[in-house]
């Protein structure tokens, strides 16, 4: 590729090259291309917080209530954060701009959009979602634009589209030029019966953003963390099951919706649940221990699964090792096989868990819990394929 169609292309946002950390191209102000970089966040919260949040493992602020004015700029770079903001002619020169990785479009696009009167009207057209990405690219080319979409991403039935429900094209052309795309579908609050409990929407969205990502473009998922609905706070294992669920399936960024309005309204009701704190901070200190192995290319084909029930999986290379992360996809007890091409006999640690399990001839049997996740390490011979 010539220079000149190279900043052509940069100009438009259209995402030439990614960087180690799947944080989408390679811009000259965006996230950290080391592949020992995994982007961790917490969506929509006031930079006074970031000491809480840096201490549970969070890098990142996606959406910075307020606004991104200087003092808030000046907070999160005390503590080493990052952060996705809506762009302005302020924060362009702010001094402390440089936290600033990407650039966020309107909330959910595809949504449709309040008209006032407390009714709602289409959504935003997918063209003309497209034409603010590249206006926001024009003003500055070196960071990333970032849309989030809503639930219809993975839950084409839901009426919250208005008109521009079941319209699953809609993403195909409002994701072009982005450099990051992400989505948020809430299960355990979710009201309708048909995605109420059902954790695999989290997988499910995800899997079509990814499915229709161009080269350059990264895929995050939002993840619910609270008590949304009354009565329904999300579990620990829930919310692993979530996390989980989300990477395997191909996200490469994570963030944690932390609002409540349950018990009169938190910006950071994540931190009225101690054990969803606990599980956030183990889950963070696994993601950003594993990212190496998390941000290098998947291998397909490396591992076949027999089991009554869905089961994900994804295998990566680290080292002499194999990795596989597994989820399995329905709310029921399933023990499943694993059979892994060109492995003989050995075993696989059980990551975090404490134990082992014996390959034999390259296969293996576990439990798992409904919606249990197993992270594993298995010991390659030099000349496994």
């Amino acid at each position: 590729m010539n220079s000149r169609i190279l900043a052509v292309a940069v100009l438009l946002g259209l995402g030439i090259g990614i960087g180690a950390a799947g944080a989408g191209p390679a811009y000259k102000n965006g996230f950290p291309s080391d592949r020992g970089f995994f982007p961790l966040g917490v969506w929509l919260q006031a930079p006074r917080n970031a000491a809480e949040y840096k201490a549970i493992g969070i890098n990142t602020f996606v959406g910075i209530s307020g606004g991104a004015g200087e003092a808030g700029l000046a907070a999160l770079a005390s503590e080493g954060m990052f952060a996705a903001a809506m762009q302005d002619g302020a924060v362009l020169h702010a001094p402390d701009n440089h936290v600033i990785r990407a650039w966020l479009q309107e909330d959910e696009p595809d949504n449709a959009q309040p008209i006032g009167l407390g009714l709602y009207g289409t959504c935003i057209p997918a063209r003309e979602v497209v034409r603010r990405t590249r206006a926001i690219a024009m003003r500055d080319p070196t960071r990333p634009v970032m849309i989030n979409f809503g639930r219809g991403v993975a839950d084409p039935q839901w009426r919250g589209r208005g008109l521009c429900g079941g319209d699953m094209r809609y993403y195909d052309v409002a994701a072009e030029g982005a450099g990051l795309l992400s989505f948020d579908i809430y299960p355990v609050s979710a009201t309708s019966e048909r995605v109420r409990g059902k954790l695999q929407y989290v997988a499910r969205g995800v899997r079509r953003l990814v499915r229709l990502a161009k080269p350059g473009q990264s895929v995050w998922a939002i993840i619910e963390t609270t008590a949304l609905v009354a009565g329904r706070p999300v579990r620990p294992d829930q919310l692993s099951a979530e996390v989980w669920m989300a990477l395997i399936a191909g996200a490469r960024g994570i963030v944690y919706f932390v609002h409540e309005w349950v018990g009169g309204f938190r910006e950071d009701a994540i931190f009225r649940h101690p054990d969803i704190v606990a599980e956030a901070a183990r889950l963070d200190r696994r993601i950003t221990a594993l990212a190496p192995v998390l941000n290098s290319p998947s291998i397909e084909g490396k591992v076949a699964v027999s089991s009554s029930s869905p089961i994900a999986v994804m295998a990566k290379a680290g080292g002499d090792a194999l990795y596989l992360f597994a989820a399995a996809m329905r709310d029921r007890p399933v023990k499943p096989r694993f059979t892994i091409r060109g492995a003989g006999d050995g075993e696989a640690v059980v990551i975090g868990e404490g134990r082992k399990v014996k390959l034999g001839a390259g296969s293996f049997t576990d439990s798992f819990a409904g919606f249990g996740v197993h992270l594993y390490r298995i010991a390659l011979r030099r000349g496994n394929d």
